[in-house]
């Protein structure tokens, strides 16, 4: 397997994990937080949703850039 094959299954595989993370956050059954320095948690879910979905399309854009690996 050469060195692009490699790449583009680790993209793929770490795209399969985003997008099974968004689809927990999404569905609210997963929550992504902050404590500050006096403990009070900040919901971070809707800043993580935006960053797995730009994550998921660098993914998308890497995969499609070698359409020969399968």
């Amino acid at each position: 397997m050469s060195g692009i094959a490699h790449l583009v299954a680790w993209c793929k595989r770490e795209r399969e994990q985003q997008q099974g993370q968004l689809e927990w956050m999404e569905s609210g059954r997963m929550q992504v937080g902050t404590r500050d320095a006096g403990g009070r948690l900040t919901d971070t879910t809707p800043e993580a949703i935006a960053e797995a979905k730009r994550k998921i399309d660098e993914l998308d854009r890497l995969i499609a850039r070698h359409p020969e690996v399968k």
